[in-house]
């Protein structure tokens, strides 16, 4: 089954707005084994919509599109499909009665123009909008779905999620399996050096490497008509991928690096305290964006002077004259000052260079050096990051959690596969 996906707006033409729908989208589907083969973005105009949604129709099986679906005068998507399909727009009285209804809940006045979004092309079937007013539709067009989703990014996530991907899978006749191991530490084409030629022995699988700031994600989708086969295809899979790789394995799914610490501190009920320079308090942000991190998260201290990593943290000047701000000497003291004056069991140290300027030959940008202190002893390494400023700051931060996970659970600091 192919897919074509349309994305509406001049604002994404203009490259004001990134098309995060269509990726959010594509992401969905392929997770599903519904392949998406083409992709079109179309400015708020009915004309260009419509041929659009023609030359789709004639390549795809079906379409999806994203965008224009609100009460604005730019919001042309309904009314250019209906009179591209020849189906006119007729008011949908229990559509009306449900934005009414929105409208009154949240206390407010329901503008003439809203009602726009309850004119629906004959013959449609409506989706609610659990976030918004205007409905997702299906139509199906002489045995081809076209599906119309708001362009607002929730609720198009909303609704992708609760009716068009799943419509859309069953539509296929497949049956889908997938997984993701999240990996950190390492790089892509170590994975792939190790993991080998494994894939080609799993029988309608595929698998996809995902690298970001944060590591590489291997996820394996395996689709195929007989469900038993594709389950234990899927369990093979599974179980090969860790054997080669688990070393440097840290989750499953979609759970985070921070998820996976807090659970850890959560389990030995300990607390933690970050002290950080070239991160700017990265770090605990990325562990308080966990509901519920105030259970182990005690506080987190900026120092990005030399002056405060003295003051706040109790760090010996003599240590930064000897071996300067970004060294390991100075990330130990700053992971026990953090640890001893937030009164926590666990405390974590980052100073670096993030860049673009302070480099030298002996710590070139991307030099970092991250540290741990608790009751299991101490723990440090060295790092060596490139890319943007921001994007050593993300590995930076990724890469203390890391450590901090690491340390806690007894594994190896560096790991390595075997």
């Amino acid at each position: 089954m192919q897919i074509e996906i349309i994305t509406i707006g001049g604002e994404i033409l203009s490259g004001r707005t990134v098309d995060t729908n269509f990726a959010f989208l594509a992401r969905a589907l392929e997770a599903e084994s519904v392949q998406v083969g083409w992709h079109s973005t179309v400015g708020d105009a009915a004309d260009r919509i419509g041929e659009a949604l023609g030359l789709a129709l004639e390549r795809a099986d079906a379409v999806v599109i994203t965008g224009g679906l609100g009460p604005t005068p730019d919001d042309l998507t309904r009314k250019a499909v209906a009179t591209a399909l020849g189906r006119p727009l007729q008011l949908d009285e229990r559509v009306l009665e449900g934005i009414r209804e929105r409208m009154r809940r949240l206390g407010r006045k329901l503008p003439a123009s809203v009602e726009t979004q309850a004119l629906i092309p004959l013959g449609a079937e409506v989706w609610p909008n659990p976030l918004g007013t205007a409905p997702g539709l299906l139509i199906v067009h002489e045995g081809k779905p076209v599906i119309l989703l708001p362009g607002v990014p929730y609720e198009m996530e909303a609704l992708a999620t609760g009716h068009a991907v799943p419509y859309l899978r069953k539509k296929s006749g497949r049956h889908v399996e997938t997984f993701t191991l999240r990996t950190a530490g390492t790089f892509e084409t170590l994975l792939q050096e190790k993991i080998g030629a494994a894939p080609q022995g799993w029988t309608g699988a595929s698998l996809a490497y995902l690298p970001s700031y944060f590591g590489v994600d291997l996820r394996v989708t395996v689709s195929g008509n007989d469900p038993a086969q594709v389950r234990a295809v899927a369990g093979r899979a599974y179980d090969e991928l860790r054997a080669r790789v688990s070393p440097v394995i840290y989750a499953e799914g979609a759970k985070t690096m921070e998820e996976v610490v807090g659970e850890t501190l959560l389990e030995m009920k300990y607390r933690i305290a970050v002290a950080e320079s070239c991160t700017g308090g990265l770090v605990a942000k990325r562990i308080t964006d966990t509901p519920g991190s105030s259970r182990y998260f005690e506080r987190g201290f900026v120092t990005y002077s030399n002056a405060a990593k003295v003051g706040l943290l109790g760090v010996e000047p003599g240590a930064i004259e000897a071996h300067g701000a970004v060294s390991a000497a100075v990330a130990e003291q700053m992971a026990a000052g953090a640890r001893r004056n937030a009164g926590v069991e666990v405390g974590v140290g980052v100073t670096g260079i993030a860049g673009p300027e302070g480099g030298t030959r002996e710590k070139p940008v991307g030099t970092v050096l991250i540290a741990v202190s608790s009751p299991r002893g101490e723990a440090g390494r060295k790092y060596h990051f490139v890319g943007t400023r921001n994007t050593i700051r993300e590995r930076a931060a990724q890469a203390a959690l890391d450590l901090a996970r690491r340390h806690l659970r007894g594994l190896p600091i560096e790991p390595k596969l075997e």
